[in-house]
């Protein structure tokens, strides 16, 4: 699962500028507070960091040099002051940092691409760590042969282990707040970080670290920008084609775009009250990943789209999603600039497109 953080107040008066776009990056150094219910509270913070949008009012989001993005308002701020962007710190620093933030009691566990911190489970840190990195591998690997570029991780890779359920619910309350209580797993795109802890049931357990991770990667690697308008199907979508366990491997997890056996049943549970609607629906906003009452019918239908776009449409598939990873922060786009995105990037009709994937979808067992 994926989670957004949201910035209505940004979005109101925002002006967009591409960092990107500039030959040297802005940056600042700001010095604010947290804003809860419209009072200012706890201790002062410290960012050096790229701006990567400013609204008109002053408000601005921020990347630091550990890869956390800040949504800074004008009335957290107590200095604001011209500076350098400063490089992106490394694994070492990053540990030093999490060790400090974090309550006493957890440890610092490190692979070639990841920082993961856990709470003294040092086997089951190590046993995520060799996931974490035969992912890293399997991701840049798939992508490369699919000829799509993609960057190295700017920043160190996080990932937060909890040693159980009250732990995580402690820890991910005061990020995620209700959200909590109904997931086992979570990439935060504020944070940077994946947060999660180990259930007893080892296919979720593994499917959760993969799919978290991939949102991770694909967010730190330019397949997708954070914060931009990247529509829940396709991010969900994703981190579901590369999350599915194979426990014919000792690590229970090979190789990428396996039939995903739980959202194979999800789509097929859906099919009898389905709508001609459906990828209408789906594609236009992401309100039905939102609600308690369809969000497993979305998520199998995100993951058939995925699968049958990746298996039969993939040029196409693919030229949809760098068209998306070229989007900019906190620009939104409109229900119908979506379908018509998607249109174009297939090249043929909603109707057209519902109509081959139902075809697809009743062969794939």
């Amino acid at each position: 699962m994926l989670i957004r953080s949201l910035f209505s107040a940004l979005l109101l008066t925002l002006t967009a500028i591409s960092v990107a776009s500039f030959p040297i990056a802005t940056a600042d150094q700001f010095v604010f507070r947290d804003l809860v219910d419209g009072k200012l509270v706890g201790e002062e913070h410290l960012v050096d960091g790229e701006v990567l949008v400013e609204a008109v009012d002053g408000g601005v989001l921020v990347r630091g040099d550990d890869g956390r993005i800040w949504t800074i308002q004008p009335e957290q701020m107590t200095r604001h002051e011209p500076g350098t962007v400063p490089p992106p710190i490394g694994q070492q620093e990053m540990e030093r940092r999490l060790l400090a933030e974090l309550p006493a009691g957890f440890e610092s566990y490190r692979t070639a691409n990841y920082v993961i911190v856990h709470q003294g489970n040092v086997q089951y840190a190590r046993d995520v760590g060799t996931l974490l990195e035969s992912l890293y591998r399997a991701f840049f690997t798939y992508w490369k042969n699919q000829r799509v570029s993609l960057d190295e991780p700017e920043y160190p890779l996080v990932a937060v282990v909890l040693r159980d359920r009250n732990a995580f619910l402690g820890h991910a309350g005061k990020e995620i707040g209700e959200t909590a209580e109904s997931v086992i797993g979570y990439y935060h795109l504020e944070s940077n970080q994946v947060t999660t802890y180990r259930v007893a049931n080892l296919e979720r357990n593994i499917a959760t670290i993969i799919h978290e991770a991939t949102h991770q990667l694909a967010y730190n690697c330019g397949l997708q920008t954070r914060f931009a308008d990247n529509p829940m199907w396709v991010s969900e979508g994703l981190a579901m084609f590369f999350e599915s366990p194979d426990f014919s491997n000792p690590r229970g997890w090979r190789g990428v775009g396996r039939v995903n056996v739980v959202n194979l049943r999800r789509w097929q549970r859906y099919q009898s009250k389905r709508g001609d609607d459906s990828l209408v629906t789906l594609f236009s906003d992401d309100s039905r990943f939102r609600t308690a009452a369809t969000a497993e019918e979305a998520y199998g239908e995100s993951w058939a789209m995925t699968y049958f776009a990746i298996r039969t449409l993939k040029k196409e598939y693919i030229e949809y999603l760098q068209q998306l990873s070229k989007s900019e922060p906190l620009k939104d786009r409109t229900g119908r600039e979506r379908i018509e995105m998607i249109e174009s990037a297939f090249d043929m009709s909603i109707a057209e497109l519902d109509q081959k994937l139902q075809l697809h979808m009743r062969r794939v067992r």
